[in-house]
């Protein structure tokens, strides 16, 4: 999987994103996604299924907090495809998340 950037169009935003209280912390929410990305793909590279699945549950709380609750149907998606350890379900919950992910905008 290459990294493909979103155009202006696909990105995603929060649901608080015209709440000026919140524009620091979505700000940092979307700047910590490259390297959240980078640690999902990591694990499932190393087949670390375990801790994806890890990744996965704190991606769906945190998308839940932070108004992307998209984010958090897509990760607990993938969360249980850990669980069953297929492969290619866990590919399948995956890529979907990825993909919205590399759309998420302050």
């Amino acid at each position: 999987m290459s990294p493909v950037p979103a155009t202006a169009v696909d990105r995603v935003r929060s649901a608080f994103a015209d709440d000026p209280e919140f524009h620091e912390l979505l700000a940092e929410f979307a700047a910590a996604m490259p390297e959240r990305l980078k640690g999902l793909l990591e694990a499932h590279r190393t087949a670390a299924y375990e801790l994806l699945r890890t990744r996965a549950h704190q991606l769906k709380g945190a998308g839940g907090g932070f108004g992307f609750p998209r984010l958090s149907e897509l990760a607990a998606e993938l969360e249980k495809a850990c669980v069953s350890q297929d492969p290619l379900r866990i590919i399948g919950a995956l890529e979907p998340v990825i993909g919205y992910m590399k759309r998420i905008t302050a």
